[in-house]
């Protein structure tokens, strides 16, 4: 019985990352006064939802592909590979993403935008 209802614990942990999930999956919108009538729902809208699902980061009119994954060393913290097109065109950088109590912060070289995750406010 012990087995049984370990596995089941173990399985339940462990189904969100076999099915691609990443760590930051959600629906955010910028953390600043002047969003505070976004929705959570106009996903890549403008005055929208910001999303990430498993390695696709969807901001207003422009997306990034997040790869090569490196954990930040005793940081919530992930630094990722980013190819990403949109309005302005097509370019390459490097992405971190950091969790926070209340959503996640995305810096790139020069800046930090700060996201509240949509569950929270």
């Amino acid at each position: 019985m012990r087995q049984v209802v370990f596995g089941a614990l173990l399985g339940a942990c462990v189904w969100p990352w076999a099915v691609g999930a990443g760590p930051f999956d959600g629906l955010y919108r910028p953390n600043y006064d002047w969003a505070l009538a976004w929705d959570c729902e106009s996903v890549g809208q403008d005055g929208g939802a910001l999303a990430i699902d498993d390695t696709t980061l969807t901001a207003v009119e422009n997306s990034c592909t997040l790869s090569d994954p490196v954990d930040v060393r005793d940081m919530a913290a992930v630094l990722y590979d980013a190819t990403c097109t949109g309005d302005g065109g097509a370019s390459a950088g490097r992405i971190m993403l950091m969790a926070h109590d209340f959503g996640l912060y995305v810096i790139r070289d020069g800046f930090v935008l700060d996201w509240i995750s949509c569950e929270a406010g």
